[in-house]
């Protein structure tokens, strides 16, 4: 006796993944996942190296500016203060901050007996003469968070002030005429997506290796 099936029954067996299909399917959603995740990594990396040239262009502007007003280029009071993550110089950096903002001087190598002040985020009457790039003085939002228009501006926990890069490094930099400057001006660099954070990215030897510097944003 022969037993045929109904139609309804050969359209669901029909219409049924057999496991190889639905395996093949997850594989090609996995591939199109994976694909997806570089393509977003990938621009935000380059979002964020594009916001560290705008930010150094910006810098180093203000340095000149910088130089024009008090004859000099500005030098860090303690360059090798230590801070963040992987326990980078952060002494250029705030040191920077004050530069450009005119917001405190402490962190400014100056004259013996110059007054000095902290950065605490208010330009007041004292320090408005000195600000060059207003963009990079932070105000708090309605959350308590310091934001700047240029967003190249962190304030730590314990209120420290200063530039950061578009991956959220502090700028590196170097008065020229240093041991290990290596233009006779000043040097400014990011290290961008480097994950190379110990003291010797500070040193001239590493920072003239092409090899080694490749992934940076610098002006030598």
């Amino acid at each position: 006796m022969k037993y045929h099936l109904n139609p309804s029954a050969r359209r669901a067996q029909s219409s049924a993944f057999t496991l190889i299909e639905l395996l093949v399917v997850m594989a090609i959603i996995a591939l199109l996942a994976a694909l997806s995740m570089g393509g977003f990594t990938y621009a935000m990396q380059a979002s964020y190296r594009n916001r560290t040239i705008a930010t150094l262009s910006a810098l180093s502007a203000s340095l000149e500016q910088y130089k024009e007003k008090f004859g000099e280029y500005p030098e860090p009071l303690n360059p090798t203060t230590q801070g963040g993550s992987g326990n980078m110089r952060i002494g250029g950096a705030m040191m920077l901050y004050q530069a450009i903002t005119g917001d405190g001087s402490d962190q400014i190598k100056l004259a013996t007996g110059t007054v000095t002040k902290a950065s605490d985020g208010i330009i007041d009457d004292t320090e408005r003469p000195n600000v060059i790039n207003g963009d990079m003085v932070p105000i708090k939002d309605n959350n308590g968070i310091w934001k700047s228009k240029l967003n190249a501006t962190f304030v730590t926990s314990t209120n420290q002030f200063m530039l950061t890069d578009g991956f959220g490094h502090p700028f590196l930099y170097e008065k020229g005429g240093g041991t290990d400057a290596i233009n006779v001006t000043y040097d400014l660099w990011s290290i961008a997506q480097s994950t190379t954070m110990d003291a010797r990215i500070y040193t001239k030897a590493i920072k003239q290796d092409g090899t080694k510097t490749a992934p940076w944003l610098k002006n030598w």
